[in-house]
């Protein structure tokens, strides 16, 4: 039975400041009432929701820190905890080569067992304090979580963001601004691009691959393969058409041309989750199902909440006579495709 995998995060505490930038934060929302940018974050004693290990602002201060406060007293709140720390422990690599240490803290007084529910759901190994008198609820006025706060060496809000789906970006681009990576003119280009004029061949290609999602998502995979081969002539190196006519070509059962367009759509796009399944379908069509199997199981070490591949990799096992584990995989697929959709439905 695969167990599922969870990555471990190392979660520092230290202390942090920051002096202010003119202008608006990157965020849309500033999530605090009570302080603002530029302000002094309040103090408060934390302490670690398990080891009850005490540590506060104050004691941490002389370097740039992030603070992610989250609550979990609804189901609709839960949901959302989970979703920004599986996101927060994505940043994590960006945060630590740059030794911005993060905190998250309960904000709202949830018991110990929900803590470990959100905790555990969100597949990281976080450490989490709690403010279990609301001190910094009421200091900062949180109105929005979970809710994000990047403070400098000086102990001043530099940013304040509530949580969406593009906060990495977002927190990402002020870490940048605060350490002097890069200017607030050059983000802003950044997230929200200049749009230039696109030739007739790009809205074309444009056009036809779209067409092409579009005829796959009616259940018509026949007539896609001429939208994306279409792409192809115009752009011989348009990686998401290479990859989806290798999928197509290997479900019509043209192994030969499957591997082609596969092996160059990979190339150009090694991490394509799409396209490393279907060749890992494909290793399987030529009786290479073991071989299949390591492959998912290697993919699933970074992308277990996925359940296309849970699913896939079920089929591989029924298919070799592991029904028990198959099963298993069939159940994680259904289980993260019910969540899935739970979190669509907010």
């Amino acid at each position: 039975m695969v167990d599922r995998m969870k990555s471990a995060i190392w979660v520092i505490v230290v202390a942090v400041a920051f002096v202010a930038v003119n202008g608006v934060s990157v965020a849309g929302s500033f999530p605090f009432r009570e302080v603002d940018l530029g302000d002094t974050v309040p103090d408060a004693v934390l302490s670690d929701y398990k080891s009850q290990a005490t540590v506060s602002f104050a004691s941490l201060k002389g370097h740039p820190f992030v603070v992610l406060f989250w609550g979990a007293d609804i189901d609709a709140k839960k949901r959302r905890a989970i979703e920004a720390l599986d996101a927060f422990k994505k940043l994590q690599p960006f945060l630590r080569e740059r030794n911005i240490p993060v905190l998250t803290i309960n904000a709202q007084g949830d018991s110990s067992a929900v803590i470990d529910e959100v905790v555990n759901q969100s597949g990281g190994a976080f450490s989490v304090y709690v403010d279990s008198d609301q001190t910094l609820y009421g200091k900062l006025g949180i109105f929005i979580m979970p809710a994000f706060l990047l403070v400098d060496a000086d102990g001043k809000v530099a940013a304040g963001m509530g949580y969406s789906h593009d906060f990495g970006e977002e927190l990402s681009a002020e870490v940048e601004i605060l350490l002097g990576e890069k200017t607030r003119e050059e983000v802003e280009l950044e997230l929200r691009p200049v749009v230039v004029q696109k030739s007739a061949e790009e809205k074309d290609a444009n056009r036809r691959r779209n067409m092409g999602f579009v005829l796959m998502r009616r259940g018509m995979p026949e007539s896609a393969i001429p939208e994306f081969e279409a792409v192809i002539k115009l752009f011989p190196e348009d990686s998401p058409s290479l990859i989806e006519l290798g999928c197509l070509y290997s479900e019509a059962g043209e192994m030969e041309k499957a591997g082609q367009f596969l092996d160059k759509g990979l190339e150009l796009d090694p991490d394509s989750l799409r396209g490393q399944i279907c060749d890992a379908k494909l290793m399987d069509m030529q009786g290479q199902t073991s071989d299949a199997v390591d492959e998912l199981r290697g993919l699933l070490l970074r992308n277990s909440r996925n359940p296309h591949l849970h699913y896939v990799l079920g089929t591989f096992l029924e298919k070799m006579g592991q029904f028990e584990q198959a099963i298993v995989e069939y159940r994680k697929g259904y289980e993260l495709l019910e969540r899935k959709d739970l979190l669509h439905e907010k």
